[in-house]
């Protein structure tokens, strides 16, 4: 079994990165953000955060109100620590099961170095990005601000703390082309490892 995790900066294109290596090594990609959208639809985790923060944060329907979550958890250190440690556990235990039924498989983690790395975990690839970079592309695809991108960031482990326990750095300030030349160039680097470490 071989596991790549795909962590970095905020909008430095993890996705994209993931999806490349994927393709490239012809396995499944898995993105815990997805997991964390189902984790919040359990009946049994709103009731547990409906019980901290209040009814609040359901809409009529009784489903979680995720911009209520976000005001609350990225307003409060505090708050964003205790939702994280609840919500990490529920990830990491589904991407574990994955990873137990895949003889290889791509993830993507955005918060793979706060979560802490797993065992289970082979290789952990940080993207990153020039900040002017990452914020053209946060104000095109999700209406940022620089103050929101920092006000994020800010929650994070000092990013060279979380470079530091990653494998592999892949840079993406240009173009297409350029990340899958990168890409390859890790292929060629996991391919050689590998090899190495069954020798």
């Amino acid at each position: 079994m071989a596991v790549i995790a795909l962590t970095g900066d905020i909008g430095a294109g993890k996705s994209t990165v993931s999806k490349l290596l994927a393709q490239k090594l012809s396995c499944e990609r898995l993105d815990a953000d997805n997991l964390v959208s189902k984790i919040w639809t359990r009946s049994e985790v709103k009731e547990f955060f409906t019980q901290r923060w209040g009814r609040k944060i359901l809409d009529d329907s009784g489903n979680i109100i995720k911009s209520e979550i976000s005001r609350i958890i990225f307003t409060n250190h505090e708050e964003y620590k205790f939702c994280n440690k609840f919500i990490h556990a529920l990830v990491m235990s589904s991407l574990k099961e994955e990873a137990e039924r895949n003889n290889n498989l791509v993830l993507e983690i955005p918060l793979l170095p706060e979560a802490g790395r797993p065992k289970w975990v082979n290789h952990v690839v940080y993207v990153t990005a020039d900040f002017d970079v990452r914020l053209r592309r946060c104000k095109i695809q999700r209406s940022w601000s620089s103050e929101e991108l920092l006000r994020r960031e800010r929650l994070l482990m000092p990013r060279s703390e979380r470079i530091a326990l990653s494998d592999y750095v892949i840079c993406n300030n240009g173009s297409l082309a350029d990340l899958e030349k990168q890409a390859a160039l890790f292929i060629n680097y996991y391919q050689e490892r590998k090899i190495f470490n069954e020798s």
